[in-house]
């Protein structure tokens, strides 16, 4: 299942979580991935446990054929710990002991990159106003919706797309859907700190209208991204519409306040309209 903004699909056929293991461990939740590792790391000491409890001798001061002191020692060996109280006391003990060292060394390097780029991967930093609107600007008719950043820090070259998707039938009588792109009257802001209203000015004849006035699928799209000023790294947020969720003769209320000295943004009014006029 994919929620697309606010847009649900689900995907038949995509590959195996197995085919693409980077992409699967970073799509997971943190709790499921703290529990895959976590798995990861019992089985494969258990498994190192199991091989030195079935080799007596190997390990000096292991009681023979116990399965928790191997997996103990092979913890210690696989964290390259090594309390000094047991130790590989044959040659196979030590070859066994270097190939789990080694093994190790991999299982560390990734679960640490896994980790790092779990933390360091783009975050949403915007935050969508549930409804679109449509209404007038200077005797036009216009769709807008509104986006705010969520940071303390302003988001940076913040760039704003915004599409519905349009179902085409052919002359041959097959259909498809495309996603149409709606210009914006501004598409591009240097710099985001409080909201920002997307408005997209209808056309006459606009299919983008007739298809919202319809009783077909309709579904907009918008997406937004820019540069986090503090992490340095890319913002990304989108966020899908329904017919249900674009407002006819409505507007936006009012976000600021400046009527006193003290500049005064409410972003709780994000997602609050009125009927044009009101």
């Amino acid at each position: 299942m994919l929620d697309l903004g606010g847009f649900r699909a689900v995907k038949i056929g995509r590959p195996s979580a197995a085919a693409d293991l980077y992409y699967t461990t970073m799509e997971m939740s943190w709790p499921a991935f703290i529990a895959v590792v976590s798995a990861c790391f019992v089985l494969l000491n258990l498994g190192f446990g199991i091989l030195y409890a079935l080799l007596p001798g190997a390990i000096a001061n292991a009681a023979p054929g116990s399965i928790a002191d191997g997996f103990f020692f092979s913890a210690e060996t696989l964290g390259t710990v090594g309390y000094g109280n047991m130790a590989p006391a044959t040659h196979l003990g030590h070859l066994i002991a270097a190939t789990e060292i080694l093994l190790g060394l991999f299982f560390s390097a990734t679960m640490t990159g896994l980790i790092f780029a779990r933390f360091a991967r783009p975050r949403t930093s915007f935050v969508f106003s549930r409804v679109a609107v449509i209404g007038q600007r200077e005797n036009r008719a216009v769709l807008m919706l509104r986006v705010a950043s969520t940071r303390l820090r302003p988001i940076a070259d913040v760039t704003a797309q915004l599409s519905w998707l349009e179902k085409v039938t052919l002359t041959d009588g097959r259909r498809y859907r495309q996603l149409v792109e709606l210009p914006l009257i501004r598409s591009h802001n240097p710099q985001l700190a409080f909201a920002w209203t997307l408005v997209h000015e209808i056309e006459d004849g606009s299919p983008m209208l007739e298809g919202l006035r319809g009783d077909g699928e309709f579904r907009l799209a918008v997406t937004v991204s820019g540069v986090d000023t503090l992490l340095a790294s890319q913002a990304l947020g989108g966020q899908s519409y329904g017919r249900e969720d674009v407002l006819i003769d409505h507007e936006f209320a009012d976000m600021i306040d400046d009527s006193t000295d003290l500049f005064e943004f409410d972003l709780t009014k994000l997602h609050d309209t009125h009927p044009r006029g009101v």
